[in-house]
């Protein structure tokens, strides 16, 4: 533990010894790039998946952290996402504790893996819960949201500016020593600003200082931004209006914090998401009022400019809810981004599907795991097989989905059979066939139906291809009196970037369309015409 004005010191020698010992420049920082309404996370100068394992929130702690690695491993992610605690971080006012972060950067180092730190501040999942106990314990100068009866509840008022500015300065500290620490390497490729922002217990702030702020006038840029008529909250959204001015104020709240960090470290920084599930509509009661979910999402992008993304917290196997909300998510101004989801067999097909709506990657909440039962070591599977096959061309996938040339088919109970559009030709996607032989008129669909299937399209002839339980056809339109072939058809893999041929399919592995089962397989397929 040391004070502020000497971790400034040592920061500053640091930098002076780095200036004068390094002939060249760093590594590129991380960002995320847009173009043409599309988004990639780049690392190290070129597009990146995110397949992260995210810890539990007690987990990102030196003592217990070498016991978490071999459930990251089988996973076969790389990334992992772990928690900063507000109050293990600044013990007492201005005193800082890195051993947690050290321990999280040289242990993620060590195991090959990138690492997204998750600032539990002023917000963990709705409440205050992670504030310093020296926060905690004095409302007089850190007060809390007030409920509509003039009750506190477990959240800092986000229209405090003592809450801010104690966040703020939090949160630069971080920033400046994952500069000093990690400022060339790079282990730490994103930062999740608080944890599923939003209050619990109240729709929105009573306090004197937000009263005052509900009932004045909305701020002339805000309206602009939403297409909305000048006047008061409630005159301008009525029924929603508690809500919206929530989110408003945690909105600019948390946007200048992550200004705050980037101003000595930009590295590129998001919010995660509690949503608001089909038929949960309470806010303050079925989710946390004010975070950035679907309904006021717009709000959010308007009055946070400092985030670069908002993620989804997505735990549902339903296939219904998990697509509506990645494509509720996948916007223009913003990528698809699984922050969490479950630990489940029943969600892993939708990797492929998010990353087929360009999204940025994927990440799954607690694989650390102290029960090893059957329904964990199946979520594994699933989990790894995926990231296992996506892992040794994550930077070609990664490329393809930010210029839109990926495609995929998830399977859904009842609709065994899809087709894919790739120009000339399409793919017809099936679920439920035989490995080998002519498949039944009428497809029952895998028992699970788990199928999935991922095609990048590396030309107009030429694709990679990959799926669990499914059978993919290639078939070229005729309108050019033309027919159709495979030319060749490789299995193999991806080894530093460049594609390495294991053997070719051909016969009884083609005559029946491509068929994949549950072992990773890739496969590059080459079309032609006669």
């Amino acid at each position: 533990m040391f004070s502020l004005a000497r971790f400034r010191y040592r920061l500053w020698a640091g930098c002076l010894c780095a200036l004068f010992a390094s002939p060249s420049f760093a590594a590129e920082l991380p960002r995320l790039v847009q173009q043409h309404g599309r988004f990639a996370l780049f690392v190290d100068g070129a597009p990146y998946t995110v397949m992260a394992a995210q810890l539990h929130n007690s987990s990102a702690w030196p003592d217990t952290l070498p016991d978490t690695w071999r459930s990251v491993e089988a996973l076969h992610a790389n990334t992992v996402e772990a928690p900063v605690y507000w109050e293990q971080f600044e013990p007492e006012p201005g005193h800082l504790d890195t051993t947690n972060i050290d321990a999280l950067i040289d242990q993620s180092r060590q195991h090959g893996v990138h690492l997204i730190l998750l600032w539990f501040g002023s917000w963990k999942n709705g409440q205050m819960h992670y504030a310093p106990g020296w926060i905690k314990s004095d409302p007089a100068h850190y007060p809390r949201a007030l409920d509509a009866h003039g009750e506190p509840v477990e959240d800092l008022s986000p229209y405090a500016a003592s809450n801010l500015q104690a966040d703020e300065k939090a949160f630069a500290a971080l920033m400046r020593y994952l500069k000093q620490k990690d400022g060339e390497q790079h282990t730490v490729i994103m930062v999740q600003v608080e944890n599923e922002p939003g209050m619990i217990g109240g729709i929105r702030d009573h306090s004197t200082a937000a009263n005052a702020a509900f009932h004045s006038r909305l701020p002339s840029s805000l309206a602009a931004a939403l297409h909305r008529p000048d006047g008061s909250w409630s005159d301008v959204f009525g029924n929603d209006a508690d809500e919206m001015f929530n989110a408003y104020g945690i909105s600019r709240y948390i946007d200048q914090v992550a200004a705050a960090g980037k101003a000595v470290y930009p590295l590129p920084m998001y919010v995660n998401t509690w949503l608001r599930y089909k038929g949960k509509h309470l806010p303050g009661d079925d989710y946390p009022s004010g975070g950035a979910t679907w309904n006021v999402l717009d709000l959010w992008k308007a009055s946070a400019p400092h985030i670069d993304l908002i993620g989804t917290d997505l735990y549902t196997t339903d296939y219904g809810e998990f697509t509506k909300v990645v494509d509720q998510y996948a916007r223009p101004d913003n990528p698809a981004w699984i922050s969490e989801t479950g630990d489940e067999a029943g969600n892993a097909p939708y990797f492929f599907y998010v990353l087929a709506k360009g999204g940025i990657g994927f990440s799954i909440f607690g694989v650390d795991n102290a029960d090893d039962t059957p329904a964990l070591q199946a979520a594994t599977a699933a989990h790894a097989r995926n990231f296992q096959l996506v892992g040794a061309m994550q930077r070609q996938v990664a490329k393809a989905a930010f210029d839109g040339r990926l495609l995929a088919a998830i399977e859904l109970r009842g609709q065994p059979k899809k087709t894919l559009d790739l120009g000339r030709w399409q793919a017809k996607v099936s679920f439920g066939a035989p490995m080998w032989g002519d498949a039944p008129a009428e497809l029952p669909g895998n028992p699970s139906a788990d199928g999935h299937l991922l095609i990048v399209r590396q030309n107009d002839t030429e694709f990679l291809v990959s799926g669990v339980d499914a059978r993919v056809e290639f078939e070229r339109h005729n309108d050019d009196h033309r027919h159709g072939q495979l030319l060749r058809v490789e299995q193999g893999s991806f080894i530093d970037g460049q594609w390495h041929m294991q053997r070719l399919w051909n016969g009884d592995e083609t005559d029946y369309g491509l068929n994949f089962g549950s072992r990773p397989t890739l496969l590059r397929v080459t079309v032609g015409s006669y």
